[in-house]
């Protein structure tokens, strides 16, 4: 027989067989037997961790925190009028403005405007102490209700142990982040400003050096323009046809004067005379200077007709050429030999005048003029007159000539001044256009700026303000009361269990039987005397007082430091 009293009290090594894999496995009433088993050890550990905790608890300092809520304005004037040149992502200029605002200049001014951390002054680094400070600052997005990804607000807030310090702090915050936001957009706007200035004013320059280009390649071609070749073209004609009236004035000038050679030719010379002498018959000189006889007159006008043939573009191997030329040659050789027959003729009269004047008086002989032969002086004048005229007209003609080839140069020239001004045109077009667009750009830019300035685009706006706050945000001495709570039960149950395991219990007459082969006759309940129940009451009274003992110090001590605070 065995008393399942003093069965369940005792504890021996676990045998062999119990460790059998075909042996009974431990059930749930076996761990209940245990827990109770080892009440004591659960409810001790629980105890002493869950005043712990409660002691360290209460004897954290309280954390105040205050926030302002940031309303991302947006532009006030209609974008369709003004663009705004500040763009990019309000997340992530709202990141560059939080790392330029956590800067270690700035968060140490903030801390020495307003004191804080003085305590911490004494035995932190200055590292360390901006390192707390950016712990405690938070920056959280605030987006609409209706699920969009736009930002429309944002929260800066601190945390510290003086509430109105940190509401003061909170503020100080915002405000600066109002201001570095506005800063912000000023300079990247009056910036975009400066930049379109400079590449406009590069631009002016390599625009005006491509129109001077340009303006000296059309004044250096001037005619052999693309948009000049029609009136070219017209000028051109009009100077074959001034060159064709001036070849046919040259002709007929030619023809006036051969007939005028004729005219003078077989006209009978003028004597000027104041006596009675016969006048004598008019000689003509040849290059030579040698007289000829009016036979030599169809030389000068075999002559005229040859001048105006060549006049008119023929050459020396034109048949009508060669025949004036022979004809020529004849009359000149045909004229040489007739040279000293005139001679004769002139002297052979003067014998008998000779004589008739020896038997004259002296001054009769001295007093006669002198016989002076003259041509018709019309037909000279006349002569005269179409000699210049020709002598003008082939001026003229080679003036003409002269224009003609000159703008067949510039119309032959006009394909290869077409492709250059292509060229010159197309870069200054180039220039022109980009010209024009950094223009309106940076006038868009400049009314950018002035909207900046003026601070009608977009902006932060204070919504909330940070105001002291009336209980502290942390610690959650609830939750950290019944973490620690759990923390002390379950290491009591594990301990218990541990300890336990560390040893064999016997709570059922199977395990009897399995540990040592000795089959359980009968199971001898408890018996308890007066003694026995006496003792049980009074640790379960003494229990009960230690518990509302230490939850009523508990409490008090955290009413105290509730209203103490």
């Amino acid at each position: 027989m065995v008393n399942s009293g003093s069965t369940a009290g005792s504890s021996r090594p676990r045998t062999a067989a119990a460790l059998k894999p075909g042996g009974v496995s431990l059930s749930p009433e076996h761990y209940l037997r245990i827990i109770l088993h080892r009440k004591w050890w659960v409810l001790g550990i629980f105890a002493v961790i869950s005043a712990g905790t409660a002691v360290y608890s209460y004897r954290l300092p309280d954390i105040f925190t205050s926030d302002t809520l940031i309303l991302v304005d947006p532009q006030k004037v209609p974008e369709s009028y003004v663009r705004s040149t500040v763009t990019g992502d309000i997340r992530n200029r709202l990141g560059t403005l939080s790392q330029q605002i956590l800067s270690a200049t700035r968060l140490q001014k903030i801390i020495d405007t307003l004191n804080l951390y003085p305590q911490e002054k004494k035995t932190l680094a200055r590292e360390d102490l901006i390192g707390t400070m950016r712990r405690h600052i938070s920056v959280a997005v605030v987006s609409d209700f209706g699920g969009s990804q736009d930002l429309q607000a944002f929260r800066v807030g601190f945390s510290g142990t003086n509430p109105r310090l940190v509401a003061q702090v909170a503020n100080e915050l915002a405000s600066l982040f109002i201001e570095e936001n506005l800063k912000a957009r000023e300079q990247q706007a009056t910036g975009t400003t400066e930049f379109l200035q400079n590449q406009l004013q590069e631009t002016r320059k390599t625009l005006e050096e491509q129109e001077s280009r340009l303006r000296d390649f059309k004044l250096k071609h001037i005619g052999e323009m693309p948009e000049q070749q029609t009136a070219d073209l017209q000028i051109l004609g009009q100077l074959q046809s001034q060159l064709q009236l001036e070849s046919d004035a040259i002709t007929r000038a030619e023809q006036q004067k051969s007939l005028t050679d004729s005219l003078i030719a077989h006209t009978a010379p003028v004597v000027e005379m104041d006596g009675s002498e016969p006048p004598k018959p008019m000689l003509n000189a040849d290059k030579d200077g040698k007289p000829t006889t009016p036979a030599g007159k169809p030389v000068n006008q075999a002559k005229a007709q040859l001048a105006a043939l060549l006049a008119r573009g023929y050459t020396d191997k034109h048949p009508a050429v060669r025949k004036l030329m022979a004809q020529i040659a004849d009359e000149e050789a045909a004229a040489k030999g007739t040279a000293s027959a005139p001679a004769v003729v002139e002297t052979m009269p003067a014998a008998p005048a000779e004589l008739a004047d020896s038997n004259s008086a002296p001054s009769t002989l001295k007093s006669a003029p002198p016989v002076v032969p003259t041509n018709n002086p019309i037909l000279q004048s006349q002569l005269r007159q179409l000699d210049a005229e020709i002598a003008r007209r082939r001026v003229e003609q080679q003036r003409i000539s002269k224009q003609i080839a000159n703008y067949q140069a510039k119309l032959e020239a006009i394909p290869v001044r077409e492709q250059q001004i292509v060229d010159l045109v197309r870069d200054y077009e180039i220039s022109k256009g980009h010209y024009s667009q950094l223009l309106s750009s940076l006038q868009n830019a400049e009314t950018a700026t002035q909207l900046e300035i003026r601070q009608k685009g977009e902006k932060f706006t204070i919504l909330d303000p940070a105001q002291p706050a009336e209980r502290p945000s942390s610690p959650n001495r609830s939750m950290i009361n019944a973490g620690g709570s759990a923390v002390g039960l379950g290491l009591g149950l594990l301990l218990a269990l541990i300890t336990e395991f560390m040893g064999m219990s016997i709570t059922t007459s199977e395990q009897i039987t399995e540990s040592t082969g000795i089959p359980v006759l009968e199971v001898i309940p408890v018996i308890q005397t007066y003694r026995d129940q006496t003792i049980q009451r009074r640790r379960l009274i003494l229990a009960s007082m230690s518990g509302a003992l230490v939850a009523i110090v508990v409490s008090c001590a955290a009413f105290i430091h509730y209203y103490r605070n």
